[in-house]
């Protein structure tokens, strides 16, 4: 698998939980997938931006 399948497949699960979790925002846990998945879309952007400008 590529670096980009890689990227995208980690961004495709964080989108799925923020959509799970803004499907069952009336819920509990709801919120907290949202969270969960905003969390990982900024680490895998803030990744991204490191591995660029430390050339690797």
């Amino acid at each position: 698998m590529t670096l980009l399948q890689s990227t995208m497949l980690m961004l495709a699960a964080s989108c799925t939980l923020m959509l799970v979790g803004f499907s069952a925002r009336e819920s509990r846990w709801g919120p907290a997938l949202i969270m969960l998945g905003i969390v990982g879309a900024l680490l895998l952007i803030a990744y991204n931006i490191y591995e660029m400008s430390h050339g690797g």
